[in-house]
């Protein structure tokens, strides 16, 4: 189960997304081609970027919090002792977590009521396209309790957890 977990979490946070940054990419150089080669912008080519950047920036939120890379000023967090880092921590990720599931169903029924519009030029409904905010929701809870449970073993039997190694490491 765990290996099962952990291979559709890379599928999802590492080929699909790495996938979307290829599309962002390739539509983004084949827009400039269009626009200024041959002087015909393409708002097809626009959507697609504007869409898969929107996938990337999600799913790349949850795999860096996958590895504990997110965004954190931790300048008086770092001259701490360890304990209190780590009871910061937990209370952080649990405060966290909390919201996430509070927030997760009404995200999903406004995310499915825009099943109703559709975007302007490729005609796709925009709950296909909005559905990466409650997929990453899924994911950033699940990181979540993992380095929540390897907070409390290492507060509790002081084993240090460094979680996954890196994939870039």
């Amino acid at each position: 189960m765990k290996k099962a977990l952990k291979i559709v979490l890379s599928v999802l946070e590492i080929h699909f997304s790495s996938l979307l940054l290829f599309v962002l990419f390739l539509s983004m150089f084949l827009q400039v081609l269009m626009r200024y080669v041959f002087d015909y912008p393409s708002p097809a080519l626009y959507e697609i970027m504007t869409w898969s950047f929107v996938w990337t920036v999600w799913l790349g939120a949850a795999f860096a919090w996958r590895y504990q890379d997110h965004i954190r000023f931790n300048v008086l967090y770092e001259k701490l002792p360890r304990k209190v880092q780590l009871v910061f921590d937990i209370s952080f990720n649990l405060i966290f977590s909390f919201t996430l599931i509070i927030s997760f169903w009404p995200v999903l029924n406004q995310t499915i009521w825009y099943k109703v519009i559709r975007s302007q030029v490729l005609g796709i409904p925009w709950d296909y396209l909005l559905m990466v905010l409650p997929l990453s929701m899924i994911l950033i809870l699940i990181h979540n309790v993992v380095w929540i449970y390897y907070e409390f073993d290492e507060l509790i039997r002081g084993k240090r957890h460094t979680g996954e190694e890196k994939p870039w490491a």
